[in-house]
């Protein structure tokens, strides 16, 4: 292990022991150009999900966390999903989600979903917010070499990704996919309640 691979591990240890848990989720010590999306800060979880789910099924327990707040450069709010089978890990997805606010010349607000999983691809989605709602659309799908869907044939052709918070503490994630696997096409609703 190189040193700078070394010193880098030890920061991002350092980060993670120093930084309170709950500081992750204090709205208050968010950045202001991240307060278009403050209402979706919090430890989500999957309470139900109807539709067709099989290649991207709905993460298990959604995180969207503001922790460590940086001290310069692009904030953005850190993304992680997990999912689950039978109480044991079967994937993650991390990323963050940067966020444009509105000017004069554009008066949208726009976000961007950036993730890698841990099965071998990553997703590049960009969108808006409106009125408490996040709409994305898929920019990019990279494949990696490895371990990529079911049959490690994945390859996404459009991916629209939809979520709204109907109350404090229930968030609902709309999603549409047509990728080229078995059933060309997936749809579903998923509900979350907040855990913290």
């Amino acid at each position: 292990m190189t040193t700078t691979c070394r010193l880098l591990c030890s920061v991002i240890f350092l980060t993670f022991v120093i930084a309170r848990y709950e500081d992750k989720y204090d709205r208050s010590k968010m950045p202001w150009d991240l307060r278009p999306i403050d209402r979706f800060i919090g430890l989500w979880s999957l309470t139900g999900s109807n539709g067709r789910q099989r290649d991207l099924p709905p993460p298990s327990q959604i995180d969207y966390a503001i922790n460590p707040i940086p001290k310069f450069g692009a904030r953005a709010v850190n993304i992680t999903h997990t999912y689950f089978d039978r109480n044991s890990v079967v994937r993650h997805d991390y990323g963050f989600m940067p966020v444009k606010n509105a000017t004069r010349r554009d008066p949208r607000v726009h976000v961007a979903y950036l993730t890698t999983s841990s099965q071998g691809w990553s997703m590049m989605e960009q969108g808006q917010v409106k009125e408490g709602k996040m709409t994305f659309h898929l920019k990019q799908f990279m494949r990696r070499s490895f371990d990529v869907g079911n049959n490690n044939n994945l390859e996404v052709r459009e991916f629209e990704r939809q979520l709204e918070l109907p109350d404090y503490n229930t968030m609902i994630m709309k999603v549409r996919i047509r990728a080229e696997t078995a059933y060309d096409t997936e749809s579903y609703t998923a509900t979350y309640k907040r855990v913290y």
